[in-house]
């Protein structure tokens, strides 16, 4: 959009040329009007340094390369042209005072999507300058541009591919954050759907979002819920409860002596598997089965809570520090006295 205005407003500028030696410096101040645009956001005033010479010359002579200038025509002090670019075809007006030293002009643009915008311009010539640098700077600025917008669509490639990758990855690491902005979507009223009409983020949002609900068909699994350490923020983005999961799997992990979902997730499965295979268990031997994990984080959990429980006791006379070895014995014997405990042994 920037770029045909300101290859109208050089366009234009130029017709008003007379001098034949030197250049032309003319100030060009434009007022855009388009739907959607905020009042005010299209206004700009700009400088601009032309050769001298015909219209018809300088006008085909001004525009983008990628621009066509066509019906350049000049009646009095009244010029109108046609200039068709990628993004939409232009039709210009200026009335000149009888110097050529001022104008008034308009524009009416149709963009390739139908859309059409309109601009006012005015223009002065405020005096006289140097064609060769004005090019010069002209031509740095628009490489420079050109680098600025190749790096910018790099970084948005490279961007969109980092986020693809995560994306892809988020099922089988069972994290939200993976998924960036597409694992909070739901937050957002219409978040998810809009990103999904969106052009520009349509291919990204529609993988990712595909990954989104892998990861939420995951999630309702025993071996999912344990990844993901029952995370109620996922819970929250999948629609799904965390309180009906646990409830429906612990009866079939118990069953299936799923180990590390019971003891995590199932205290009332977990007790009868406790009294069967960790009471009397020697928790120093270096023989290990699969009950040994198990049965340790029951043994933690149970002292936790028994910790936890409000309770009173006499006060105990000092007792001499034990050694680093007998602590670990004597929080073993603990251990498997408070499971006798719970069990009534």
């Amino acid at each position: 959009m920037n770029r045909i205005v300101a290859g109208a407003c050089v366009a234009l500028a130029c017709i008003g040329a007379r001098a034949a030696d030197n250049g032309e410096l003319w100030e060009v101040t434009t007022q855009m009007n388009m739907a959607g645009m905020p009042a005010g956001m299209g206004n700009q005033t700009t400088r601009v340094c032309h050769e001298a010479g015909e219209p018809k010359k300088q006008a085909q002579g001004a525009v983008r390369k990628d621009c066509k200038m066509s019906d350049v025509k000049q009646s009095g002090n009244r010029v109108t042209m046609t200039m068709t670019c990628p993004e939409g075809t232009a039709v210009m007006e200026n009335v000149y005072n009888a110097a050529h030293t001022e104008y008034k002009g308009s524009m009416k643009m149709t963009m390739r999507d139908g859309k059409q915008m309109t601009m006012n311009m005015s223009g002065r010539k405020v005096g006289s300058c140097d064609v060769a640098q004005a090019k010069r700077e002209r031509d740095e600025k628009i490489a420079t541009a050109k680098r600025g917008s190749a790096e910018a669509q790099a970084a948005v490639a490279a961007n969109e591919k980092m986020q693809l990758d995560n994306c892809a990855k988020a099922p089988a690491a069972m994290s939200l954050g993976l998924l960036g902005i597409y694992g909070q979507c739901t937050a957002m009223a219409g978040g998810c759907e809009s990103m999904l009409k969106n052009e520009s983020t349509r291919a990204t949002a529609t993988a990712c979002m595909a990954n989104r609900s892998d990861l939420c068909k995951r999630y309702q699994t025993q071996e999912g819920f344990l990844k993901a350490n029952g995370s109620e923020d996922i819970a929250r983005e999948c629609k799904v409860s965390r309180t009906a999961l646990i409830a429906s799997h612990c009866p079939r992990a118990a069953k299936s002596e799923n180990l590390a979902f019971v003891g995590r997730y199932c205290p009332e499965e977990a007790k009868p598997i406790a009294q069967q295979h960790c009471v009397g268990r020697s928790y120093t031997s270096a023989a290990r089965d699969k009950y040994s994990d198990f049965c340790s984080s029951y043994v933690a959990r149970a002292s936790l809570e028994e910790e936890a429980a409000p309770r009173r006791r006499a006060p105990q006379p000092a007792a001499a520090k034990p050694q680093p070895q007998d602590a670990v014995k004597e929080g073993v014997t603990q251990g498997i006295n408070k499971l006798k405990g719970l069990f009534g042994r």
